[in-house]
């Protein structure tokens, strides 16, 4: 299984770049390939200009975007690893989306009717937050969250969520708590299917 993985922290050396770490170990302890696309480190161009959205709808990509078309053409599962900023993907994460998953690529329009071309492939979320789990639970913003980046993203362009992965209150643990955290990645990496 081919696994492309979008990792949105701008430190390899915080949290989520330990998760990082142990999901790369564990997909390929499961004999999955995979490639990283770290946005931070790689200085990813995040803004979608005028000038490339008026392009994307002749079909025309610039060369960085037709790469990334390329990795999750190649890829059946995406994973996306994130911190919770704001309620949701951190700015560059939101800038890739809005670039990469052009019209013509992601998706194509019948009129005003989507119709999403990412079929057959799945997408994971992993991310944290420095509120509690129940906490985030409790306040419907896990709900809210999940829901928005899942219809209004995966479904729109053809993408099926399969797994969610929150952590929670990060900030605040112990170093031996989040070293609990982390052994449950490789739990569900084998759950997937």
């Amino acid at each position: 299984m081919n696994s492309y993985i979008i990792f949105m922290h701008p430190s390899k050396d915080s949290f989520n770049g330990s998760i990082l770490n142990e999901l790369v170990k564990s997909l390929k302890e499961l004999n999955h390939t995979v490639r990283v696309k770290n946005l931070y480190a790689e200085a990813f161009d995040s803004q979608l200009s005028w000038q490339e959205y008026k392009e994307s709808q002749d079909g025309l990509y610039r060369d960085d975007n037709l790469a990334e078309q390329e990795m999750i053409s190649w890829a059946d599962r995406l994973f996306f690893v994130f911190p919770v900023w704001w309620g949701g993907f951190p700015a560059i994460g939101k800038g890739y989306i809005d670039r990469v998953f052009s019209f013509g690529f992601a998706y194509e329009l019948e009129g005003e009717s989507p119709i999403p071309l990412l079929n057959n492939k799945k997408a994971s979320l992993i991310f944290t937050t420095g509120a509690p789990e129940e906490e985030f639970v409790e306040s419907q913003m896990y709900e809210h969250m999940v829901t928005l980046i899942d219809k209004s993203t995966l479904q729109f362009c053809g993408l099926k969520l399969d797994g969610v992965v929150h952590f929670g209150d990060v900030i605040q643990k112990s170093d031996e708590e989040r070293q609990e955290m982390l052994k449950s990645i490789e739990g569900f990496c084998s759950s997937l299917i």
